[in-house]
Order: C-alpha cells, then sequence, then structure tokens
C-alpha cells in the first residue's frame, strides 16, 4: 500500500518532526514551505535518513500557488493518505493593531489554507481511507489581545477540525486537530518537537478524537 504524507508549513520544528516520524513509519514525503532555502535544507536532512521526500515552494495563503504545489506532489508521491496542515502566522501584535486586510491575510494562511488543502485532496483521502491533521494551539481555547489575530486563527482551526471530524467520517477519513498547551521546543519536558509529533502519530492512529488537548 502506498502511504503518502503532504506536509503544509514545513518548518524547522514541528514540521521536520512530523516528516521524520511519518517517514520513519513509512511514508513517502511531501513538503511544502514559502522559502525554498528552508525547505531545501529539511529535504537533505531527510534523505540522509533513508526517507523519500519531495518538496514545493508556496504561500498556503496564495490559493493558486498552493493549489500548484500540491499538484505538483501529488503527481511525485501518488495518491496521498495523510495531509498535515502545520502553517500559521506566527506573529505576535495586539488586537487593536489588526487591519481587516491584515487579519483578512492571516486568515487565509491560519485557516482557509487548511480547507483548500483538504479539498485539493479530498478524492486521494477518500479513496485511500486517510487521515487529516491540524496543527492547534491553546490561542485556539484561551485568546490572548496580544497575540489577536493567531488567537483567531487558532479558534477558526479548532473550530474548522471539528466540522472536518463530523463532515468526512462518512468517507471513511479521520480529521482531528492537536491543540498544543505549551512552547514547543526542543528542550522542553513535555512539549519538544518530537513528542508532539508522537502525539499526532498516536491520533492517526487511534482515529477516534476531533481534539486531543497537550
Amino acid at each position: 500500500m502506498n502511504n503518502a504524507l503532504i506536509l503544509v508549513g514545513a518548518g524547522p520544528g514541528m514540521g521536520i518532526a512530523l516528516a521524520d516520524l511519518f517517514g520513519q513509519h513509512g511514508y513517502r514525503v511531501g513538503l511544502i514551505n514559502r522559502q525554498p532555502d528552508k525547505v531545501a535544507e529539511q529535504v537533505a536532512q531527510l534523505t540522509a535518513k533513508g526517507i523519500e521526500v519531495y518538496s514545493a515552494a508556496a504561500d498556503a495563503s496564495q490559493p493558486e500557488a498552493l493549489a500548484q504545489a500540491i499538484t505538483a506532489l501529488q503527481a511525485k508521491l501518488g495518491p496521498v493518505s495523510a495531509l498535515i496542515y502545520n502553517a500559521a502566522a506566527m506573529k505576535a501584535q495586539d488586537i487593536l493593531a489588526e487591519t481587516a486586510e491584515t487579519l483578512t491575510q492571516d486568515f487565509r494562511l491560519n485557516v482557509a489554507g487548511a480547507l483548500q488543502s483538504v479539498q485539493l485532496l479530498h478524492a486521494d483521502l477518500k479513496a485511500t481511507q486517510g487521515v487529516v491533521l491540524l496543527t492547534g494551539g491553546v490561542f485556539g481555547v484561551t485568546p490572548y489581545p496580544s497575540y489577536g489575530s493567531l488567537s483567531i486563527g487558532k479558534a477558526g482551526i479548532r473550530n474548522l477540525a471539528q466540522q472536518l471530524h463530523e463532515r468526512l467520517k462518512d468517507d471513511g477519513i479521520y480529521a482531528g486537530t492537536l491543540t498544543i498547551g505549551g512552547s514547543v521546543s526542543p528542550d522542553s519536558p513535555t512539549h519538544s518537537p518530537a513528542q508532539l509529533a508522537e502525539l499526532f502519530w498516536q491520533m492517526a492512529q487511534d482515529r477516534t478524537a476531533a481534539e486531543v488537548q497537550h
């Protein structure tokens, strides 16, 4: 059976940890990042571990670019059985400093790109009885005005995950979000990227909860 993962938001922390773990479990991996040089570094790291990996550069807030990247990776990976959306506009800015334009732009990256990714991969995920995993955060449960736009984005991801969980289950697709309640750091005893990746992997195996909080 072909196991293939597309990871949107392939950063140096959670992104590489997720790609590494799924790759070690036999998944072929497709990475999407808006910075080509960064994703090239991750491809090299994963390839050195024997993982079959491909990449495409795209800003997930731009629908046309995201669609092109996903289509290009599908052509290399074959039917996709796992989607992880890990992209977000990680900025500290007071909610009163936001404008309609900045809030909307952030929302495209924080939430709308996740929905578009699911829509583009729906047929593959249905055919493979696959999984959709969304990276959430504590701001989605307890919003902070100093992270105003991100708080709205994580609340949106949490809501989207719950909707997708219900909407996709009849298609045999599992969807869920991991709501991360602490600062992600390689040195954290509870919230290192490797530990959180393991939780995502367990969610994909259990296929039960719309949300896991940690």
